[in-house]
């Protein structure tokens, strides 16, 4: 075990102890900030309302005592009047202004200023505004009206100071403050005092942790204490040092064993890695026979597919060969007779017509089915020389596919099948036309045994196409598919449903090396029970020329 507290920055570590007394004062500081801001708030706007409302009622008061002088026009002894409002300390400046009936105008009638207070402009123009009281920082100001018997008179401007309110509130602060300080020390005391409880018995129990974690002495037990929260912590890792004592005991009493079976395992894995050796090599000398007979085996089919199309191909040249056999007797038979007649002064001139008529006939024939079996042999002997062959060569794949389906002719004749090429005519590619030719082959002989049942007359589609220098061949039929356990295995050699039935099993295995080895292209097979089988072949080649 080690101690992962060295391991963290300082910076991003905190005691417990700092985290009390902080979280102590704070909340203090915030409880009493909240309070005091919402005290003085109160406090200031319960002040103002006061303020407000005196202020009107001595407005109110001095202009009542204004309503003599000003019935009679008496400013002298009104300015007199108000000499006498000395004695309020917050009045600093009175204005009295007289209301004219007559002219609805307004004018200066009485003014008094306090002692080392300057005047104040007269408030002619404003005399509508400040019905009501307005505060400024340091004073306050209202106009009212005079009346007397509903009967404006006219106008009293007082300027209040507030100096007085202002240093109540002052004090009203320095008390605040002084109330907040002494609560922060008390606060403080009982955060340590707090802390104490807390942090001490924490402290001796990571003492007791760090060393039994740095000399491995799991036999320490930690006290009871007296905080519910921290005698469950002393519990839970009582506990905790009971389970490690009792798991390295187990741990050593299990190292002792294995050290023990290590003795004789030593001797039993010499003695299996002696016998595996010797199987070791018996296996490779096994897969190696089985490579050699599997590569026997691929080659025979080449030559057993490669018999059977020549089997094939010599009974159809047999066929235009014998006619032409045939025509050949018959105008050497007509040849003689006319040769006959000739020599006998007989020959008559329908005769001769006829012979002639007959002799182009039968040249006609003959020439046709040399043609035909020419054209047999040529297809067949270059087929042969593809499958054979492992060069590289330029070919119209239309055509190569022709000579393929023509020697392969033979076998499609002997079954109701129908086989359906696509391929544009004018497309040539430079590859290895043997491997593409045993490829082709496969696949139909492949299909031609295995797609269809007896009484079906089945559709095999051939559909040839390059894009991007690679050839895409796609393979299909429409016969009975195969299942999903035999799609896993289908390339694997010796794999067939027709056992016994001239299947080997090797034909599609052929196929997969052929296309990912010879060429180095992919095959994929997608079937389903009753549904077909398609071959998607992907293969690289040297496109010449398509529309």
């Amino acid at each position: 075990m080690t101690d992962n507290t060295s391991n963290s920055s300082p910076q991003s570590l905190s005691s417990i102890k700092t985290n009390i007394v902080s979280m102590v004062l704070v909340i203090s500081a915030v409880a009493l900030i909240i309070a005091f801001v919402s005290n003085a708030y109160f406090e200031y706007k319960q002040q103002r309302s006061l303020l407000a409302s005196e202020s009107t009622a001595y407005t109110d008061i001095i202009g009542f005592s204004a309503t003599s002088n000003l019935l009679f026009s008496d400013p002298s002894a009104e300015s007199a009047r108000l000499r006498n409002l000395s004695l309020i300390k917050n009045i600093e400046n009175i204005h009295i202004y007289q209301h004219d009936l007559t002219t609805k105008n307004n004018e200066f009638f009485a003014s008094y200023n306090k002692d080392n207070t300057p005047p104040v402009p007269n408030k002619l123009d404003v005399l509508q505004s400040f019905t009501e009281p307005n505060f400024s920082e340091r004073h306050l100001e209202i106009i009212r009206e005079i009346r007397f018997e509903e009967r404006l008179l006219g106008y009293i401007y007082v300027r209040y100071s507030l100096s007085k309110q202002i240093e109540q509130f002052k004090n009203s602060l320095y008390l605040k403050i002084t109330v907040f300080l002494i609560t922060m020390c008390v606060a403080s005391i009982i955060a340590l005092k707090l802390q104490q409880k807390i942090t001490v018995p924490i402290g001796k129990l990571v003492n007791l942790f760090k060393y039994a974690s740095k000399d491995k002495d799991y036999t320490v037990r930690a006290p009871r204490q007296s905080l519910i929260e921290l005698d469950g912590l002393s519990q839970s890792f009582n506990t905790m040092l009971d389970r490690f004592q009792a798991y390295l005991d187990k741990q050593a009493a299990a190292e002792k064993e294995i050290r023990k079976l290590n003795l004789n395992l030593e001797d039993k894995v010499g003695q299996r890695t002696d016998a595996l050796k010797d199987a070791n090599q018996e296996l490779l000398s096994a897969l190696e026979t089985l490579h050699r007979y599997q590569n026997q085996l691929v080659e025979n089919e080449k030559m057993a597919s490669l018999g059977d199309m020549v089997a094939g191909i010599a009974h159809e040249v047999n066929t235009p060969i014998g006619l032409g056999v045939t025509a050949s007797t018959l105008m050497l038979d007509r040849l003689h007779d006319i040769k006959g007649a000739l020599n006998n002064k007989k020959l008559t001139a329908g005769q001769l017509e006829r012979f002639l008529n007959e002799g182009e006939e039968n040249l006609n024939i003959i020439y046709r089915n040399l043609n035909r079996a020419a054209d047999l042999i040529c297809s067949f002997k270059q087929v042969a020389v593809d499958q054979s062959n492992e060069n590289t060569r330029e070919f119209n794949v239309q055509g190569f596919l022709q000579d393929v389906l023509l020697s392969l002719r033979p076998k499609i004749k002997s079954t109701p099948h129908q086989i359906h090429v696509d391929c544009d005519e004018h497309l040539v590619i430079e590859s290895k036309p043997g491997p593409l030719n045993q490829i082709l082959i496969n696949l139909i002989m492949n299909a031609l045994i295995h797609a269809f049942k007896s009484d079906v007359v089945g559709n095999i589609y051939i559909n040839l196409s390059a894009e991007d220098n690679n050839l895409h061949i796609v393979f299909k039929d429409d016969g009975v598919g195969v299942s999903e356990e035999l799609k896993k295995r289908i390339f694997d050699p010796f794999v067939t449903t027709k056992r016994g039935e001239g299947g080997s099993g090797l034909g599609l295995h052929l196929v997969y090396n052929l296309v990912t080895q010879a060429f180095g292209g992919s095959i994929t097979v997608d079937s389903q029970e009753g549904d077909g089988v398609t071959f998607n072949i992907k293969i690289p080649v040297n496109v010449k020329k398509i529309t």
